[in-house]
């Protein structure tokens, strides 16, 4: 396309209006004439150069009032004046830096977001004067009185006195403090951060549920651990002492006892060992294995105790399950801790176990007819040391710690276990274990 500049226009008419002079000049037409003749020139080189500019401003102006409107792709066509097609150039390329900008605006905003959708506390955000400017999806479900299409305050979102109060404290503050404060029965910890800028503050509110759980588990641990070591400890103790009080009686009674107590911490100990050892490395020995003779090696270690308490032990195997892939060691572990545990609630009838086939699972289950457990300490019965009733273990016989193992094992063979139970009703186990656990 061919440019040219403004500059040769104007010279152009500069020319035309000299070559005019001169012929008026030799003409030398009358005084009313000349007038006519200057008149009619000027507007004649005026229409030209409107002709030549007034479009191409024209052109620059429609595309921008475009690109105004929303239609940021759009870029300003080529000019056929130079000067005006270099403002075109320097303005396209003044756009193509906004989109860049844009662009990664947009990745960024898109991040956020999903950050924000991501986090389960509670996120809003609301400027100086305390109006809200935007708050995330738990907010929004925590507070029903929130619209993000009106303009409100957070105070009338907001109603909890208490977190009300630690609002304006921390905003008195005017820094990161974290009160932490309780309602709708949980605990959070609020921190502020503010955006001078933008004359905004930021809010969230970090639910402490979780964490408060895993300290009062810590706690119970302690206190559970102390209380299963001090009890052998004590009676190992006093009767030591009373042997020691009286070295002509007979103790062999107190001998079996010491005995009993110190077999007890050897249990203890090792549970806990494996305990350690199956969260630390979380190694199985995967076999193939036949059912029918793993399950007749489980009654055979068994049968001592079931003898002792006079119990039966039922084994139902489904005949479309003939093999597995497990580690027999630690799955044995497994029904061993659930019998043993049934046994020591259970003081008639008997276990059953049995197996069957669930789509790509298969399925166990540990069934017994003891005393079964409340329902409300059916989610905690995995936990260490965890006891719903000590009455029901007034033997002492367990360590607290083989459901714990149970449930490390089953999950380290990608499986999964539950318990149904109601008080005096028995108690089943369900254990889930993939079909091709550690097949390609």
């Amino acid at each position: 396309m061919r440019k040219t500049s403004l500059d040769s226009l104007l010279i152009q008419t500069g020319i035309l209006l000299f070559a005019a002079a001169v012929f008026v000049a030799l003409a030398d037409p009358p005084g009313w004439m000349e007038l006519i003749i200057w008149t009619a020139l000027v507007l004649i080189l005026l229409w030209r150069l409107h002709a030549r500019i007034a479009p191409e401003l024209g052109k620059l102006y429609r595309r921008a009032a475009d690109i105004a409107g929303g239609r940021h792709t759009l870029r300003f066509s080529d000019s056929t004046l130079r000067e005006v097609d270099d403002l075109r150039g320097e303005l396209n390329k003044v756009l193509d830096t906004l989109d860049g900008t844009i662009r990664h605006l947009a990745v960024h905003r898109e991040e956020l977001r999903l950050v924000l959708g991501s986090i389960e506390d509670i996120l809003w955000a609301q400027d100086y004067e305390g109006r809200l400017q935007w708050a995330n999806q738990p907010f929004q479900e925590l507070f029903k009185g929130y619209n993000p299409d009106k303009v409100q305050l957070s105070s009338e979102v907001i109603r909890d006195p208490e977190l009300q109060a630690a609002i304006a404290k921390v905003e008195e503050q005017d820094s990161n403090l974290v009160p932490e404060i309780s309602f709708e029965g949980h605990s959070f910890i609020l921190s502020m951060s503010s955006n001078e800028q933008m004359r905004r503050k930021v809010f969230i509110l970090q639910n402490m549920d979780a964490i408060e759980q895993v300290f009062q588990m810590k706690r119970d641990f302690i206190v559970n651990l102390a209380h299963e070591l001090r009890t052998p400890l004590t009676a190992i103790k006093g009767f030591t002492e009373a042997m020691r009080d009286n070295p002509e009686v007979d103790h062999t009674r107190y001998r079996n006892i010491i005995l009993n107590h110190t077999q007890r911490l050897i249990h203890l100990v090792k549970d806990m060992e494996q305990l350690i050892s199956l969260e630390s490395s979380g190694k199985l020995d995967l076999q193939d294995i036949d059912l029918k003779k793993f399950f007749a090696g489980v009654r055979l270690l068994l049968e001592p105790d079931l003898q002792e308490k006079g119990l039966d032990l039922e084994i139902e195997l489904d005949p479309s399950l003939p093999r597995i892939v497990c580690d027999p060691f630690r799955l044995e572990q497994v029904f061993i801790n659930l019998a043993q545990n049934s046994l020591r609630y259970t003081d008639t009838g008997g276990i059953r176990i049995s197996s069957r086939p669930e789509g790509n699972w298969i399925v166990f289950e540990v069934a017994d007819s003891g005393c079964g457990i409340a329902k409300e300490y059916q989610n905690r019965i995995f936990e260490r040391f965890f006891v719903a009733d000590p009455a029901r273990n007034k033997n002492g016989s367990g360590s607290g710690l083989g459901l714990a193992i149970v449930k490390h094992i089953v999950l380290l063979h990608q499986g999964e276990i539950s318990v149904q139970s109601a008080l005096g009703e028995g108690c089943t186990f369900t254990i889930k274990i993939p079909r091709l656990h550690g097949k390609d």
